[in-house]
């Protein structure tokens, strides 16, 4: 099974592959969910994948971000130069991409986690792309790996590092809060910040991180992985430490040769981690999320003893098992909350102590925690990769002098120009001194034969010339044996769609109580419990124009039993957030909408929807042409976790289910939380405030959602829907 590891900078590469990976993952600055790691670009990309072929350890170049339509050329060229490069093959979210390098080329196509892929149905509506690998969304149960596996050639599996607290490719906090886009690599982590909780009253109930999950560590669980058909398991990280990356690529490569990689795991802990868990594999969600901190906490080494303070600057007299030096980092904890910190610029021995700077707020009694192990980061800095390789010269006097050079099975050889003379010395010692000097190369001599029969002179020259080039068509020859070759056809013709048009407004409705005040042309359904007897009433109302809006979240036996129930309503519609909704209409031949959780940037993804009623457009991007349009309160997040368990406390053998709502705030704003219950929780966190459309999309398709509104904002927007009628 591939280890997959992150490089976010060139020493983050080359601590992967001295870690053992099989394969790393990198972008080029722009068109990838991690703009920031930006130490790739496209004039340096061919250096440094022939640097990992030479070490036999696959390329997978990210272009894992929406596209707009303007930007296509862009991406194109980002793609063309990959493939010249001889990267492996290309990560790839955005769908209308996918379908347009499958026209195009041949380069292997690696869907992104982003596309949230989590059940067979998602897998099954991509059939007609040419993807060679689904990489499954974090929420996806272990079980359901097999069902997927059989419309995949390859799956590959997170297995270490951040989890998205929003279900993969669905987060438009940070968009539409922050300004920051995680669908288009602008990640600012508004997940990680401090919320309150408030019940529907107001009343506050619990102040943390409330979004702030632990990371991922499936630890020696990934053995288990290969046996449901898992072809790779990925670390996360590509704005992580070459320190992180190479321990945690050296445990996984220890656990996958039969190993438990306790040293390594500490190293792990040590360099990045949130606190661990398993991920949703686990029966108790409440696990993944960590209200008391969202940072790291490294590994604890000891205790505050008491504080001093020196001239304004506050000292920990600390007592620990790890001996500090300058350039360290330490985080101070109380009962598990962060407390302060330290950047280490002095230590003092005092005793057995250490005497080290740290921030306001630290008491005596507090738990140290190491961060940052000055000597380790350091050497990870510095790694330097060696192929080790064996050398061989043979000649005789009057013949040419000929040096080889093996590497596992590529052997190199070359010949002096001149040919040897007898030499007066008593042996080759000068020659050999000058073959083997191969330092700066990235190769290290296991072994050098002298095959000679007597003593030889070659002009030092020619000694060095020839060392030269051997080492140099040695490392071509290696480079060349793991270069692939793609055909890429740059000309392309965008494709059409034939999704209806026109003025249409499409109402989301809680209940037939919204039905009849809101009045629209046609309806989705986005109830709080799956009610049989209510679906029959307003479908009794609306007749085929009703639209049933499936979970975000749903693994494969829930999805089994939707589609008992959609076939038990012969004329109901689907509301597709994702692909397993599009699946699912087009195996039960109903009318779909195309909705706003499948991040249309474009006219290429909109026209893998061409069959659906109505395509919606990506609330980040309302640029493309003659699509549906929202109002109302933003879907902002899905959860496969229970924010009412880290509220409340309760699992769900004690949840009472009393309560439907929650809101979390901070400083920019409030967000409402809702549960559904449609086949097991469903939750969903909007935007608790309105967003209206703007004058310029007057006459086009319109989506108004009644769903999270009181009554007042409910009044407003039903009164807005008559106008725009005309009634």
């Amino acid at each position: 099974m591939e280890i997959l590891a992150p490089a976010g900078s060139i020493a983050a590469l080359k601590a992967a592959i001295k870690g053992g990976a099989d394969a790393v993952y990198l972008g080029l600055g722009e068109h990838n969910a991690r703009i920031k790691s930006a130490d790739f670009s496209v004039e340096n990309l061919p250096e440094w994948v022939d640097y990992a072929h030479l070490f036999a350890v696959k390329v997978y170049v990210t272009l894992n971000t929406a596209v707009k339509e303007e930007e296509i050329s862009r991406f194109l060229f980002l793609a063309k130069k990959a493939a010249e490069a001889g990267a492996d093959a290309l990560i790839v979210s955005d769908l209308g991409m996918v379908r347009l390098l499958s026209a195009i080329t041949d380069i292997p196509i690696h869907l992104s986690t982003q596309a949230g892929v989590q059940n067979s149905l998602d897998a099954k509506a991509l059939a007609g792309l040419r993807i060679k690998r689904l990489i499954l969304a974090r929420e996806t149960l272990p079980q359901d790996i097999s069902e997927i596996k059989k419309y995949a050639e390859e799956i590959e599996v997170f297995a270490q590092g951040a989890i998205c607290v929003s279900f993969s490719g669905g987060c438009l906090l940070g968009s539409k809060i922050y300004g920051a886009s995680g669908n288009r690599g602008l990640c600012n982590q508004g997940c990680r910040l401090t919320y309150t909780a408030l019940e529907e009253s107001g009343k506050a109930l619990k102040k943390g991180k409330l979004l702030s999950p632990r990371d991922l560590s499936l630890g020696v669980g990934v053995r288990k992985l290969a046996d449901l058909g898992v072809t790779s398991i990925k670390i996360e990280g590509r704005l992580k430490s070459p320190a992180y990356v190479y321990a945690a690529v050296k445990y996984y490569r220890e656990i996958l040769s039969g190993g438990e990689g306790k040293e390594s795991l500490h190293d792990l802990e040590e360099s990045f981690n949130r606190g661990f868990t398993s991920g949703y594999t686990l029966k108790k969600s409440e696990s993944i999320i960590d209200p008391k901190t969202s940072s790291h906490i490294g590994v604890p080494v000891g205790k505050v003893l008491r504080v001093l303070d020196r001239k304004g600057y506050k000292y920990a007299v600390v007592h620990s098992s790890y001996p500090f030096v300058k350039g360290d980092g330490a985080k101070i904890l109380r009962k598990g909350e962060e407390v302060g910190g330290s950047d280490i610029t002095s230590v003092q021995k005092i005793g057995e102590d250490y005497m080290i700077p740290v921030s306001e707020g630290v008491l005596a009694g507090d738990e140290v925690r190491l961060t940052r192990n000055h000597a380790k980061v350091e050497a990870a800095e510095r790694i330097k990769n060696l192929l080790p390789i064996r050398m061989e010269m043979k000649g005789s006097v009057g013949e040419h002098l000929t040096l080889t050079a093996r590497c596992g099975e590529i052997s190199i050889s070359s010949s002096s120009e001149s040919t040897a003379e007898a030499s007066h010395s008593s042996g080759n010692a000068a020659i050999t001194e000058k073959l083997t000097r191969i330092g700066g190369t990235d190769f290290i001599l296991e072994s050098f034969s002298d095959r000679t029969d007597a003593p030889i002179y070659i002009p030092i020259a020619e000694v060095n010339e020839l060392r030269r080039d051997v080492i140099k068509k040695l490392r071509e020859a290696l480079i060349l044996e793991k270069m692939p070759s793609y055909r890429f056809d740059s000309t392309y013709k965008p494709q059409c769609r034939s999704a209806k048009k026109g003025k249409e407004r499409i109402v989301e409705i809680g209940g037939a109580e919204d039905l009849l005040a809101a009045k629209g042309n046609r309806y989705v359904l986005t109830l709080d419990r799956q009610d049989r007897t209510e679906i029959a009433h307003i479908l009794e109302r609306t007749g085929k124009n009703c639209y049933l809006r499936l979970p975000k979240i749903a693994r494969e036996k829930e999805v089994s039993l939707l589609r008992d129930l959609l076939q038990d309503f012969p004329s109901l519609g689907i509301y597709a957030d994702n692909l397993y909704g599009v699946a699912l209409a087009r195996e039960l031949k109903r009318g779909y909408i195309a909705g706003f959780g499948l991040n249309v940037f474009n006219e290429e993804t909109a026209a893998l929807f061409s069959d659906a009623d109505f395509i919606a457009a990506s609330v980040e991007y309302s640029e493309c042409g003659d699509l549906l349009f929202r109002a109302g309160k933003l879907p902002l997040m899905s959860f496969a976790h229970c924010p009412f368990s880290i509220v409340y406390g309760k699992d769900c053998a004690s949840c009472d289910r009393s309560s439907s709502i929650l809101r979390y705030k901070n400083e920019e704003g409030t967000y409402l939380i809702k549960r559904r219950e449609y086949i097991s929780c469903d939750f969903t966190m909007y935007e608790d405030r309105v967003t209206r459309y703007p004058a310029a999309l007057n006459g086009k398709s319109r989506f108004y959602s009644l769903i999270g509104l009181n009554a007042e904002e409910k009044r407003d927007m039903i009164k807005e829907l008559s106008e725009e009628k005309g009634e």
